[in-house]
C-alpha cells in the first residue's frame, strides 16, 4: 500500500502556515512603522508596551508558521524532486535552515525582547544605554538572507520545475514564481534600505497579507488531494 502520509501531513501543515502568514500580514500592517523592518536601537523597547499584543501575536505567528513549514518543505519538494533531484535537495535544505532560523529569531524576540523592554522601562540611564548599544546583534538573520533569499530561491526552483513538468496546477506554479520574486524584492530592500522600489516593511507585509496565505493554503489543498489519491 502506498504511503501518502508525507503529503497528508504536508497538506494540513501548509494550510496552517497559510493562516499563520495571514495573521503576520494583518499584524504587520497594524504595527507602527518605527517597529517594522530594521528599527533603531531604542524603538523595540520604547514602544513595546503600547504595541505588546500586536508584536507578540506577530512573533508567535511567525514562529508557529515556521514550525509547520518544516513539514511542508519535504512534501512540496517530493512533488518535483524527480524533475531535478540536485536542485530540489539543495534548495529545500536551504529553506529548512531558513525556517529553523526564523523559529530561533522569533523565540528570541518573544523571550528576550520582552525581558529587555521591561528592563528598559524600569532601568537606570546606564541600563538603558547598555540595552540600546547601536549595532548590537539581536537576531541571527538580520537582513533576511535566509528568510527571504533562501526561501525565495527554493520557491523559484520548485515552481519552475512544477511548471515545466506539469506537477502542479499552472496557477499555483505561476503564483510561486511571483512569490519568489517578492521574497527577492524584500531581501533587496532589506540589504539596500535606500532602494526606491519599496521598503522592507511594506514588502514583508505584502508577502504576509497577499502571497503567502494564498500560496500555502492552495498548496495544502493540492497536497491533500495527492495524499488522498
Amino acid at each position: 500500500m502506498k504511503d501518502n502520509s508525507l503529503y497528508k501531513l504536508g497538506g494540513i501543515s501548509s494550510v496552517l502556515v497559510g493562516f499563520s502568514y495571514l495573521v503576520v500580514g494583518i499584524t504587520g500592517v497594524l504595527i507602527p512603522s518605527i517597529l517594522s523592518g530594521v528599527p533603531n536601537a531604542q524603538s523595540p523597547f520604547m514602544y513595546y508596551q503600547e504595541n505588546k499584543i500586536m508584536l507578540l501575536t506577530n512573533w508567535w505567528a511567525l514562529l508557529l508558521g515556521a514550525v509547520f513549514a518544516l513539514a511542508v518543505i519535504p512534501a512540496v519538494s517530493k512533488t518535483v524532486q524527480h524533475l531535478n533531484e540536485g536542485w530540489v535537495r539543495w534548495t529545500s535544505t536551504l529553506a529548512t535552515i531558513a525556517f529553523a532560523v526564523v523559529i530561533l529569531d522569533n523565540y528570541w524576540s518573544i523571550v528576550y525582547t520582552t525581558a529587555r523592554a521591561n528592563a528598559y522601562v524600569t532601568g537606570t540611564e546606564a541600563m538603558r544605554a547598555v540595552l540600546t548599544v547601536p549595532g548590537a546583534p539581536q537576531w541571527i538573520d538580520v537582513q533576511g538572507w535566509l528568510a527571504y533569499g533562501a526561501v525565495g530561491l527554493w520557491a523559484l526552483v520548485i515552481s519552475l520545475l512544477a511548471l515545466r513538468g506539469n506537477a502542479w496546477p499552472k496557477g499555483l506554479a505561476y503564483l510561486g514564481i511571483v512569490g519568489a520574486f517578492i521574497y527577492f524584492l524584500a531581501l533587496a530592500t532589506s540589504v539596500i534600505p535606500s532602494l526606491v522600489v519599496s521598503d522592507a516593511g511594506t514588502a514583508t507585509a505584502g508577502i504576509g497579507a497577499v502571497f503567502a496565505p494564498i500560496w500555502y493554503i492552495w498548496m495544502g489543498i493540492h497536497l491533500r488531494r495527492i495524499g488522498l489519491s
